[in-house]
């Protein structure tokens, strides 16, 4: 594509190609009703898919995450066992429900560790050592190991999904999305950055924020002007999920941080590791789109996947009631194999970082606006057709 397609892209009307999302305004309903959120809980995330993790934050056996799914109550461990393979489970003990392990976020160990009363269970989940263990009648070890969470893996990435039976497993669930992301090497990538934060507002209220550009020259005129452009392109669907392209903007200027990041890391991409490859990464801009900058992956329900050259970064949106949701924002890329590339990826995470923030800024307001009553409804634009996309799945799937 030349430069003039990128123009005809960026001036194209989107949901004419798509007259089943609807074009009127969307109700405020969704995003304040206790009743509407209730139905979300039974019908959506009571069987979806959530990312958890990338296998590369739990490198070594024994090195576990304490991952919270709030909505349910749950605290799962997940751990990479000493046949290096990663296993979830239930934080509870087998013995009265104490948690395994009351830490938060990650650590390492050689056992899992009950500190009520001593049960001690092997990373696989066996059951391996009961303090007097004589005194219980009948006592089957086999039997009492810790109860698994579903847990499935795919290109690297771990996801868990509160369900003890989905009705489909990862990779038919991701669908067309995953045929899309398969070349993508995400396992090559290393951790980077993470960020997480619980916010006063409707989990719906944060992913629209994340797939729409139409915000870009206001929320981001401080840290990144006319970098990006204000449009999303090359829109796509894959049943639940969704994807579209973010180009740079033909007339980008930069501050010099962002010249010196870019200059040192090709902007965390392939380039800096090997200069003579050219293109872009496989699995990203499947459309060819000039400019390109990343892609923005939706899976539904609350997770985002976008894909650039030589890195990607992560969203995840855990709903905690209609108007309270956790959210966790991580970084990956290729790693660094000069001290040059190294500094420009820790450039490249403040940009990140700030720019999440910017976005961050609205969602709580824009929580507290909806709450007022004076919007009924909400006229969208055309460019904001991922969050109509995003509507009529929610309302399908709870059955409206």
């Amino acid at each position: 594509m030349a430069a003039s397609e990128l123009d005809a892209l960026l001036e194209r009307f989107y949901e004419p190609e798509h007259p089943e999302l609807g074009s009127g305004p969307l109700p405020v309903e969704p995003f304040v009703s206790a009743e509407y959120f209730e139905l979300e809980k039974q019908h959506i995330f009571s069987d979806a898919w959530m990312l958890a993790c990338h296998e590369a934050e739990l490198p070594e056996p024994g090195d576990f995450l304490i991952k919270d799914v709030p909505l349910f109550h749950s605290s799962v461990i997940l751990v990479r066992g000493t046949d290096r393979q990663i296993r979830a489970f239930h934080n509870a003990c087998r013995h009265r429900g104490n948690k395994v392990l009351c830490t938060q976020g990650y650590g390492s160990t050689k056992a899992l560790f009950c500190r009520f009363h001593g049960w001690t269970y092997a990373l696989d989940g066996r059951l391996r050592g009961v303090p007097e263990s004589d005194r219980f009648p009948g006592l089957d070890k086999q039997r009492l190991g810790l109860e698994p969470y579903t847990m499935e893996m795919w290109n690297g990435l771990v996801f868990i999904n509160p369900a003890r039976r989905p009705a489909k497993g990862l990779r038919e669930y991701l669908g067309g999305l995953a045929d899309a992301l398969d070349p993508y090497p995400f396992s090559s990538m290393a951790p980077l950055s993470h960020h997480s934060a619980t916010l006063r507002t409707n989990w719906k209220v944060g992913t629209n924020a994340f797939q729409e550009a139409y915000h870009v020259p206001t929320v981001h005129a401080v840290g990144a002007p006319k970098i990006f452009t204000s449009r999303l392109v090359a829109f796509r669907f894959h049943g639940p999920h969704r994807s579209m392209t973010l180009p740079i903007s033909p007339n980008m200027s930069m501050f010099p941080v962002h010249v010196l990041s870019s200059t040192l890391t090709s902007g965390m991409s392939q380039n800096a590791i090997d200069p003579t490859r050219a293109g872009h990464f496989p699995g990203t801009n499947p459309c060819n789109v000039p400019n390109f900058s990343f892609d923005i992956n939706v899976v539904f329900p609350g997770t985002f996947i976008d894909v650039g050259d030589g890195y990607f970064f992560t969203y995840e949106f855990w709903p905690i009631a209609v108007d309270r949701t956790h959210f966790i924002f991580k970084s990956y890329a290729l790693p660094a194999r000069t001290w040059g590339q190294r500094i420009g990826q820790e450039l490249s995470i403040i940009f990140l970082r700030e720019g999440v923030a910017e976005d961050l800024s609205t969602l709580e307001s824009t929580q507290e606006g909806l709450e007022t009553g004076a919007l009924r409804s909400m006229v969208l634009s055309d460019q904001e057709i991922a969050i109509r996309h995003q509507h009529v799945v929610v309302e399908k799937a709870i059955g409206r």
